[in-house]
């Protein structure tokens, strides 16, 4: 698909950030939503936690990583809004990670076995 890449984040605390990068149009229309990543610092170290993208067939979905141990992820579909406007799938998935990465990140630190460092 052609467009132009853009990136951009958000700093939510000082280990932990929203990254998001999407595809426009010459009209600054949101065509595709690469991905929308939750990254933690945990001990020196960068982890994406939890990543929405919607690359296959225009769905969107979650892909959760399983722990620091274990880099693989699960795809998720449910609860997710799986379709609709490109512009408004990236809001909606900046906006869920947003209002829920304190609740990632201390699931993730649990599947870890590891102790919540804040």
């Amino acid at each position: 698909m052609d467009g132009k890449q853009r990136t951009d984040e958000q700093i939510l605390s000082s280990t932990d950030r929203i990254i998001w990068s999407y595809k426009e149009d010459n009209n600054h229309k949101v065509i595709e939503v690469t991905t929308v990543s939750y990254v933690t610092t945990i001990e020196g170290e960068n982890y994406t936690i939890i990543y929405y993208d919607n690359c296959h067939a225009g769905v969107m979905h979650r892909h959760v990583r399983n722990s620091i141990a274990d880099a693989s992820d699960s795809p998720i579909l449910l609860q997710v809004k799986k379709k609709g406007n490109q512009n408004n799938l990236l809001s909606w998935a900046i906006k869920d990670i947003r209002n829920h990465w304190y609740e990632y990140r201390k699931k993730f630190c649990q599947r870890s076995k590891i102790k919540l460092d804040f």
